[in-house]
């Protein structure tokens, strides 16, 4: 029997997308060839900017769903538009009851504090915190199938927050920040409840071994899908091995991402004479990097919508000094050894398989700043960047998205047809 999969794509309604899941599923869903699908509109960052912030208007959501050009469950649509989800997430159940579900980004980005007093409620019913569309799939669909793009980000481990708390502090070097991610380890733990108690029903989507255990859901039915993203094949023309020096950091400005020990490592490397400058690439110029607007040595240039002015600022950095904990994969990671760019990163479980056995990317323990130096310390000192089988292979792996969805789409196809 041929089914219609029931797509959640949150924030696939973004002008500029904000960060790797989007662009993911993007390419995904308008390469899909065989599988008939509809997007189901929930509750996300765009939602926020139209009914509680007010910084949209329903016009530009219908102008970019027009560019789009993808199926939309038009029920849905008009709830999402008139800003009524929120308030009547029993819709979900009618919508995808019986139904197949594919959540491309399991998690979602809308704040405790938006709705905290309907989270708190779902918290002492022990429903997944903030995420309507999970407990309606899970409760009432036939089979949800989720990709973990949001959820095996951060660190869930308590021990992990436990032990590194003191370092983790200055990490974040806010208290109410530090206080705020572990809210949002606490709200994640009840989305993997949720999904381990509907085990029977769930097939998870995920780009490592890592990953899945990461979150603590290796027991669960799950297909690994590597590759599952692609780059764009032009990333080879900007390949360098003759360095500038300066360093980069490729993420969004975020603290989890790193932000803060990046500018830190930096600082430590410029006094030794290692490097000159640091580029920030990638989100908006926020709290943190407009600290450093009058300075020559820090320079944010954020979002950078031409991916070819990225990839020549990355392909002449001497390294990326990239310390996230919040990385499912790292996209930009890839993209930096596609221009040749050496990587220094802290230790990350869900990545770790593949970018440990690449002779460009340098990894240390979490929050070790000086280990972090002598890596960079090493890269400079080596003065040749020497690109191995490995790494070259790992790259040209990722340069055909049509190659990688189609591979995708057999697996989804697979999943689907031994649905009882």
């Amino acid at each position: 029997m041929p089914y219609t999969l029931k797509i959640r794509a949150p924030n696939i309604f973004m002008k500029n997308y904000i960060g790797g899941a989007e662009y993911v599923t993007l390419n995904w869903l308008t390469r899909f060839k065989k599988i008939d699908y509809e997007i189901i509109p929930d509750m996300d960052l765009i939602y926020l900017d139209l009914c509680i912030n007010k910084k949209i208007q329903k016009d530009n959501i219908l102008e970019i769903i027009d560019k789009l050009k993808l199926p939309i469950n038009t029920r849905l649509l008009n709830y999402y538009l008139d800003c009524k989800l929120h308030n009547n997430p029993d819709i979900f159940k009618k919508v995808l009851n019986n139904e197949i579900v594919l959540d491309m980004k399991i998690g979602t980005n809308v704040n405790v504090s938006q709705f905290l007093n309907k989270h708190i409620l779902e918290f002492i019913r022990r429903r997944p915190v903030g995420y309507d569309f999970l407990h309606y799939s899970l409760k009432y669909s036939k089979k949800y199938i989720g990709m973990l793009q949001h959820l095996g980000d951060i660190p869930l481990s308590l021990n992990f927050y436990i032990y590194y708390f003191k370092k983790l502090l200055g990490y974040i070097d806010s208290f109410t920040e530090l206080i705020y991610l572990l809210a949002s380890v606490i709200r994640q733990k009840t989305w993997v409840y949720a999904l381990i108690h509907y085990k029977d029903k769930v097939h998870l989507l995920a780009p490592s071994k890592g990953v899945i255990k990461k979150v603590g859901l290796n027991k669960l039915n799950h297909t690994i899908i590597f590759p599952y993203v692609g780059l764009d094949s032009s990333i080879l023309n900007y390949a360098c091995k003759n360095k500038d020096d300066y360093a980069v950091f490729f993420a969004r400005s975020y603290r989890t991402k790193g932000i803060l020990d990046a500018i830190k490592i930096f600082k430590l490397a410029k006094e030794r004479g290692y490097l000159r400058k640091l580029y920030i690439i990638g989100g908006n110029i926020n709290d943190i990097t407009s600290k450093y607007s009058n300075e020559t040595d820090i320079i944010s240039l954020g979002r950078i919508n031409d991916k070819n002015e990225v990839y020549r600022i990355l392909s002449k950095a001497k390294v990326n000094i990239y310390p996230s904990i919040s990385d499912a994969f790292g996209i930009t990671i890839l993209e930096s050894l596609g221009v040749y760019t050496p990587v220094v990163m802290y230790y990350n479980e869900a990545n770790y398989e593949y970018f440990s056995k690449s002779k460009l990317v340098k990894i240390v323990n979490s929050f070790d700043k000086y280990e972090f130096l002598n890596k960079i310390n090493e890269i400079i000192k080596g003065n040749k960047v020497e690109i191995d089988g490995y790494t070259n292979n790992l790259i040209r792996s990722h340069l055909d998205w049509n190659k990688i969805v189609n591979n995708i789409e057999e697996h989804l196809l697979n999943i689907i047809e031994n649905i009882r």
